[in-house]
Parts: structure tokens; C-alpha cells; sequence
């Protein structure tokens, strides 16, 4: 019985582990969030977890803002190629 908790408490950790890899947490973060979570610290977990989130989120608006930056001058070219046909 308790290899079978322990097996289960194991699998546990790995899909946790897989999950907080996926998230694109870095080894160090991983092993904090592990410690946070056997020892019981939800609050704690949960911070890293959102500051994770928020690292994440600039990363997509910064990127969101080069997107931007691209589509501005594949305007502003198109609209130059449409007034130089127009001449």
C-alpha cells in the first residue's frame, strides 16, 4: 500500500514537473515550486506561479508590439506601391 502512495505521489511530481516545463519555468523555479508544494507553502507557490505568468505576458506584448511594427510597414509599402501605380 504505501508503494503505491508513494508510486502515485511520484507520477504526481512528474506531471507537475512536466506542466511547470511546459509553462516555461527554469529548473531553479521548478525546484522552489517542489519544495513550496511538499512542504505545503500554497501562497508562496502560487506567487512564483504568478510571476511567472506576468514574466510570460510581457514576452507576448513585446512581441505583440514588434508584430505591430511589422504590419505598420507592410501597410505604409502598400500604400506607397498604390500611389506610385497611381501616377
Amino acid at each position: 500500500m504505501k508503494l503505491d502512495s508513494e508510486r502515485m505521489r511520484k507520477e504526481k511530481d512528474c506531471s507537475l514537473i512536466r506542466s511547470l516545463r511546459d509553462a516555461g519555468c527554469g529548473a531553479s523555479l521548478i525546484e522552489k515550486i517542489l519544495a513550496l508544494h511538499e512542504s505545503g507553502n500554497i501562497r508562496e507557490e502560487l506567487h512564483l506561479l504568478a510571476r511567472q505568468r506576468c514574466g510570460l505576458l510581457e514576452k507576448v506584448h513585446a512581441t505583440q508590439k514588434k508584430v505591430d511594427c511589422l504590419d505598420y510597414l507592410v501597410f505604409n509599402l502598400k500604400q506607397e506601391k498604390q500611389t506610385n501605380c497611381g501616377r
